[in-house]
């Protein structure tokens, strides 16, 4: 990706006279922002006695006017001027996705970091607020997986009806002809037969709008484009978005080595945040594997930005201010806490595991901050007195595991963690009745397409006669 913004087309001067060019000396070139207001306007010259009444001569450093400029090259046709990019509107309405069942923990996440009308919904959540905002919350959301800009929104029956809103939409302002661009099309309960032909039409109504407006198209590119656009199709209706995070923002730049059935980022952070833990608290996960809860935990504990280590789409677009984008990361970067021993404990009966935690722990910059070891989780004490148990175990579709294997697990975190909390996920629907412990919370989750479910056990000395909550 890179930081320039579309080539824009000089308008050459005219030539003025020499006498007009010694009475004047080269203006300073200054972009609206930086102009020093305080100063009051230079006045125009006083009138010439040989010049007509009721027309000042212009001053030498202002522009000639248009009918000037012809008059100055001899009746010659000024060049043809692209279109100014326009400012965009103070207030946007904007869509993030996240993993379903943490759209109201996002909603919270998003009010935090400014957003207004922060709306939850099924598999995310609406808000508003200015471009600036948008880039915010790519940078430091852990609960989103994109922000996407709503360009567009309204009902439709055909694919050309789309094409006909997309063709009138001012795309050139958006972003330059040298960006490539990508369609992906979403349809829930959509009459329409073939969304390769929706897609299609789409990529028709952008490029054809840039034939009209400039004359030449962007490129697609399907795998990574500069500028991809998203449509969404409801029964009778279609939302069209820009899409300004780009890859999604789980991938935040840190796993350099996989684990079997990794844990989403955007899960895994949502999972701390439904327990309530809080840096002052020891934090365990004793069946860790790639390490993804503890490096949550632990960007949390310091304050980072989960998007720091990334680049974004929406720097490919017209609307992006480098240098508001480079203050935002300064104060991600003032506002982290120095990386030190954290009470943040990873544990895994798999040596390859400890291995790839390790790792993903040190291009983070975070190995120093977690300790790890190798043990089975039936047999590991309690780092502590007290603490907090955030861990994915092994279920189902994801590694071999059965009614003996949770029964242990249940029987090792009463005999071990007296005084601790845990919070397991599962999609094992005979979990909860295997462990045997009672569950104080059962929170529904989707972990990708799995209907899972986060358990809260509360861990006291001897057995466990509370009766699960409703």
């Amino acid at each position: 990706m890179t930081d320039e913004k579309p080539t824009r087309k000089k308008i050459g001067l005219t030539v003025r006279p020499e006498a007009a060019k010694a009475e004047r000396k080269k203006p300073a070139r200054w972009s609206p922002l930086q102009r020093d207001r305080s100063k009051p306007a230079a006045k125009p010259p006083a009138e010439r006695a040989d010049k007509p009444a009721g027309k000042p001569e212009r001053h030498p450093s202002a522009p000639a006017s248009r009918k000037e400029r012809a008059r100055d090259d001899g009746g010659a046709q000024a060049a043809p001027r692209r279109r100014a990019t326009p400012k965009a509107p103070a207030r946007l309405q904007f869509f993030a996705p996240s993993p379903r069942g943490l759209e109201h923990e996002l909603a919270k996440e998003l009010a935090e970091l400014g957003a207004e009308e922060a709306t939850p919904g099924s598999g995310g959540v609406r808000f508003a607020g200015d471009i600036v905002l948008a880039w915010k919350v790519n940078l430091w959301s852990r609960l989103a997986i994109r922000v996407l800009q709503e360009v567009a929104a309204g009902n439709y029956r055909d694919e050309d009806d789309l094409y006909r809103v997309t063709l009138k939409l001012p795309w050139p302002d958006w972003f330059g002809v040298d960006k490539t661009i990508a369609i992906r099309t979403v349809a829930h309960d959509s009459p329409l037969k073939s969304l390769n032909f929706v897609t299609l039409k789409i990529k028709d109504g952008v490029v054809d709008r840039f034939r009209q407006d400039l004359g030449e198209r962007p490129s697609v590119d399907a795998r990574e484009p500069d500028v991809p656009i998203l449509l969404y199709l409801e029964r009778d209706r279609f939302t069209l978005y820009l899409d300004l995070s780009g890859e999604p923002l789980n991938r935040r730049g840190y796993r350099v080595e996989p684990a079997p059935a990794p844990l989403n980022e955007n899960l895994a952070a949502g999972l701390l945040r439904l327990s309530g833990w809080t840096p002052d608290t020891p934090l365990l996960d004793p069946m860790m594997g790639g390490g993804t809860i503890l490096l949550e935990a632990a960007m949390m504990a310091l304050n980072r930005a989960p998007g720091m280590k990334r680049h974004f789409a929406f720097e490919n677009l017209a609307s992006f201010d480098k240098v508001e984008w480079t203050r935002l990361r300064k104060d991600a970067e003032a506002g982290q806490k120095e990386p030190g021993p954290l009470p943040i404990y990873g544990c895994d009966i798999d040596p390859r595991m400890i291995r790839a935690a390790g790792l993903n722990l040190k291009a983070a910059g975070l190995l120093d901050c977690v300790t790890l070891r190798e043990g089975d989780v039936m047999a590991i004490p309690a780092p502590g007195g007290h603490g907090m148990i955030v861990s994915n175990p092994p279920y189902g579709v994801r590694l071999d595991s059965d009614a003996a294997f949770y029964k242990g697990l249940g029987d090792a975190l009463k005999q071990h963690f007296a005084g601790w909390s845990a919070w397991l996920i599962s999609s094992d629907a005979g979990f909860p009745k295997a462990i045997g412990l009672a569950a104080s919370r059962r929170i529904p989750l989707y972990n990708g397409p799995l209907e899972c479910r986060l358990y809260e056990y509360r861990m006291v000395a001897g057995t466990l006669r509370q009766k699960p909550a409703s």
